[in-house]
């Protein structure tokens, strides 16, 4: 009895994410992340990718109470004119009395159509709706960095572990995972305003340099997001540090981020070009795929250039001391875990320290190199 009371219930999140995985064999791990390689591990990884964007999806739910809030269907609505000439037609009708020569004016400009009315007006069922909506702020940054644990580990070729994975990460980094995701959004707001604003202008030929600033600015801070969520969950620095490292590898690492976007600008491409041929194909498209390729393209550059810079100094900045009276100096100190991880055996500190033009910072232990 006690056996079957210890098994796990059984339900959609188990059903896809609660079963470990086959585990990954030697020759399937990738060294050497080059072009020919990146379409070697994409098939193998297909459905992980796949399962990576349900959780972006499921992860991200209030975007759902927004769609239904800003579709119309729960709102009030109220008779609005088609036309903007209504008010001409009507402003003649009252000075001229109206008459049968006014009726054509009336059939093309006189149309009326239902138009959902402001939130303020609008019933309670809206307004509920558009408060959970709210919640994306926080979930927004939460699923952001454990999907980007997940996807890191995918790119490494490490067994994943959906449900610890997934969950161990936002437990571990809620706090800065949260204030990380609402910056994320912040800035991403800012920049679409500032391009939809000054496109304006690029039109009027006012000012053609902002609005080819406002791209660039863009351009570098979606390079910077390939390194964000990466570098929070790998290594143990705070918030302004983890900007400073992304910042540096956007800049350090331009030719591959920008083969990076032109891949993920593709993606985008091809599934606006399906839902415009058809529309619930494009929704498809990002329901099942879209979120989680664009993650792995993202990362599989990412990835290289941190354990290059960031990791692999790690290591080799770590220097033996020699014995004394026959006992290993090492030999009763803990083990620590693998780069990033997290659980039982992991010790006080992440593998990998801070980025290398600050490496006296975040030492583990005064046995590093001075």
């Amino acid at each position: 009895m006690s056996e079957q009371n210890n098994k796990p219930k059984r339900n959609l999140f188990t059903w896809l994410y609660g079963r470990d995985g086959k585990g990954v064999r030697k020759s399937d791990v990738i060294k050497n992340y080059n072009f020919k390689n990146f379409f070697k591990l994409l098939g193998r990884k297909w459905s992980d990718i796949i399962k990576v964007n349900l959780l972006y999806i499921a992860g991200n739910f209030p975007i759902f109470f927004l769609i239904f809030a800003a579709s119309g269907n729960f709102s009030e609505h109220y008779m609005l004119p088609r036309s903007e000439m209504f008010p001409i037609y009507q402003g003649m009708a009252t000075v001229g009395g109206g008459g049968g020569a006014l009726a054509p004016f009336y059939g093309i400009h006189g149309l009326m159509e239902s138009y959902p009315v402001p939130l303020e007006v609008d019933n309670t069922i809206v307004k509920v709706f558009f408060g959970l909506a709210c919640l994306f702020i926080i979930t927004f940054g939460l699923v952001n960095a454990a999907c980007a644990y997940i996807m890191r580990n995918l790119v490494k070729c490490e067994p994943i572990f959906w449900g610890i994975d997934f969950f161990g990460t936002i437990k571990k980094n809620w706090l800065m995972a949260t204030v990380m995701g609402i910056f994320d959004i912040i800035v991403l707001s800012l920049n679409a305003y500032a391009i939809y604003y000054y496109w304006f202008f690029y039109q009027t030929g006012i000012n053609h340099i902002m609005f080819f600033c406002s791209l660039v600015t863009l351009m570098f801070y979606l390079f910077m997001r390939f390194y964000m969520y990466m570098i929070m969950v790998t290594f143990k620095m705070n918030f302004f540090k983890v900007l400073k490292n992304s910042f540096i590898f956007a800049i350090l690492c331009l030719g591959k981020n920008i083969l990076a976007l032109i891949g993920i600008a593709l993606v985008v491409f091809l599934t606006m070009v399906f839902a415009s041929a058809y529309t619930p194909i494009g929704v498809i498209l990002m329901i099942v795929i879209d979120f989680g390729l664009c993650t792995f393209i993202a990362t599989y550059v990412a990835y290289p250039q941190m354990k290059k810079f960031m990791i692999d100094p790690y290591y080799s900045d770590v220097v033996e001391e020699p014995e004394e009276e026959g006992e290993n100096y090492y030999e009763d100190e803990p083990k620590r875990g693998k780069p990033g991880g997290y659980g039982a055996d992991d010790g006080e500190y992440y593998d990998g320290g801070e980025y290398i033009t600050d490496e006296n910072e975040y030492k583990p232990d005064d046995r590093k190199k001075n």
